[in-house]
Parts: C-alpha cells; structure tokens; sequence
C-alpha cells in the first residue's frame, strides 16, 4: 500500500485516487469499479448506390424465330414458349408469319394457314386467346382477311388494326371492330395520309390511337416517318418526319409504340440506330440510352420498360437478341441471346 499522501485526487491516468480503502502504490490506482465508457456515435460516410432492381414478374415479349412463333416472359431466365408448337395442338399448319399480344395480355394475334381451309396457302389473320382455349379466323362478311404484315389488337380482343393493300394507297390501314359475334365494316383509318405505304400499327393501351410507320418506299427503307390517327379515323397527321433534327431523306424512323405515359418510342438512324422518345407534347425527341447503338424495332411493355432487338451485346454475333431496357434507358436484361430474332415486328403485352 502507498502512503497517505494528500492533495492529490487523481493518478496519472486520470483516475480517481484513492480507489477502495486506501492508497496504492506508484502512480497508478487500481480502479476496483469499471469507468463508464460513452457509447460513440458513428457516422459513416453517406454513400449513393445503384438499388439492385427487384425481380420483375409481369409482361410477355412476342416474336418469330425462324419458322416459329414464340412468347417469352420479360424476365431474365424466362424460359420461351412455343406457340407454334401450341397451335399444333389445336390445327395443323406449315405458316406462321407473325405474332403479336394484347396489351391486357388475354389475347394472341397472327397470320397463319390454320384453322380454315381457305387460308391454306395463303395465310390468314387469326386471333387465339392467350391460354389456346378458343381461336378463330377473322372474318369479314364471311370473308377471311390477308393483311400484308404487322397487325395489332386492342386489349379486350374487339378491335384489331391490319395493313391492306386495297385502299387508295398502296398500303393503308384499316380498323375493324367486333360487333357480336362476328367482325363489322372495315374503316380505312389512312385516307388522310400523303404517304404511300403506312403500316406497322401500334395501339395506345385504350385502343383509342394507332401510331404507325408511313412512307413512301416499303417497309423497311429510308424515309419512313412516323404518323398517328384516332381508331375513328379522324384526326390524322404526322408525328416526326425523316428529316428532323437536320438530317436528311436518307434518315427513317421506324416501329412506333405507345409508353403508358403516353409518349411514343420508336427506331431511329439519327447517328447509329438507338431508341428513341418523344415525350408527351414534346417536339424533340431523345434517346433512351444514346450509349447502346444498333437498336431495333421497340415496343413498350404495360410497366414501361422498352423491349427490343439488339444486335451490339459486347460477345454476341450479330444477332436481333431481345433486351428489356428500363424506361429510362438507366439499365437493361438481356431476355434472349445467341438467336436471330426475325425484324418484322415483336409484340409486348401483359
């Protein structure tokens, strides 16, 4: 033990002294009780971190494969399904051209040689319901339809748009609507048009609106525009010509489709093949993603995602692989890859 010494309260560490019934010796106390410690606050540095997206479980991507029509979900590890092979199921057949999807996602679209003996060898638009449980082949006045490309149906199955090459163009569009049971008048929707070829229809979600690909070459050349009409055929004008922006006749936009926002998505050339938007009210358009050239033939899926054919995946070779790109254009999945997607248009619905 240390001596009594007087006038000093601590030790050298700071701690009282005396601790317990008398001094220690040297110049450290033993503490018999533990110092309280304050608990520290910690602050870390605030750090801004890309969320990892949750796993999206909604919408179906439609598209042709080489002789075969498939519907794929628009997740990553979706498995594609076989809707030829479905078809098989309920009518044989040897031609399956197309294939497109409802918004709503209930019903299924294509032009096809089954189901009726009359579209043998030329093939017939048909409307199938999502869950094959009922099909038939649309008639007009008894008559089977044989549009000349892309076609589109309104969510609920009652209204369909096609292209023909009856009107006073050489490629118009025209909308028919159920009545009953069977499918009424014909109403060409492009009379209005100064384009000789308007094809590739698109649907707004209410089917009040069909915004389309008009130009004067076929599908597919240079100086295709982008036109909209209402499905009452009033109210026609052109949306954005090939010349926008400064460029030239040698430029083409292509395969419009409706976002739910209600601006339009469409291909353009503008500079390399990107995607593209024109906001609602907007007269400039901008792209989704200017970094991801050699992108193709978009629609918009319910949820707003974009969904495409993209030939430019760092390791792919070439090929129209399918790509769900965020609506803004900040991330994508690739849904397919390592297949060549035919480019004649792909559906998105629910």
């Amino acid at each position: 033990m240390g001596c009594p010494e007087t006038g000093i309260a601590i030790d050298v560490n700071g701690d009282p002294r005396p601790e317990g019934a008398g001094y220690d010796i040297g110049a450290f106390e033993l503490q018999t009780t533990t110092p309280f410690t304050p608990t520290a606050t910690v602050f870390l540095p605030l750090v801004t971190a890309t969320a990892t997206p949750s796993l999206v479980t909604s919408g179906h991507i439609t598209y042709r494969l080489g002789n075969r029509l498939y519907r794929l979900a628009a997740w990553e590890g979706a498995t594609p399904e076989d809707v030829s092979a479905a078809l098989d199921t309920l009518s044989a057949g040897t031609g399956d051209e197309w294939l497109n999807i409802s918004p709503d996602g209930a019903w299924l679209l294509t032009s096809t040689d089954r189901f009726d003996l009359e579209c043998a060898g030329w093939a017939c638009l048909a409307l199938v319901k999502s869950d094959f449980s009922g099909y038939e082949t649309v008639r007009v006045d008894g008559v089977p339809l044989h549009p000349p490309g892309f076609s589109t149906v309104a969510s609920g199955g009652a209204l369909i748009v096609y292209p023909d090459d009856n009107g006073p163009h050489t490629r118009d569009l025209w909308v028919i609507r159920r009545d009953g049971s069977a499918w009424g008048t014909p109403m060409l929707l492009t009379g209005d048009s100064s384009y000789d070829y308007n094809e590739q229809p698109a649907l707004a979600a209410d089917g009040s609106i069909v915004v389309f690909d008009c130009s004067p070459v076929p599908y597919g050349q240079e100086g295709t525009a982008i036109c909209k009409v209402n499905t009452d055929s009033s109210n026609f004008h052109v949306v954005l010509a090939s010349t926008y922006m400064g460029g030239s006749i040698q430029n083409a936009l292509r395969h419009p489709d409706y976002a739910p926002d209600g601006s339009i998505v469409f291909e353009s050339d503008w500079g390399g093949e990107r995607i593209w938007r024109l906001a609602v009210g907007a007269t400039t358009a901008q792209p989704v993603n200017a970094d991801l050239t050699n992108d193709n033939s978009p629609c918009v899926l319910p949820d707003g995602r974009v969904v495409s054919l993209w030939l430019n995946r760092p390791g792919s070779n070439g090929e129209h692989e399918i790509k769900v790109m965020a609506a803004d254009g900040s991330s994508y999945i690739m849904v397919l890859t390592g297949q060549d997607v035919l480019d004649i248009g792909i559906g998105c619905g629910e």
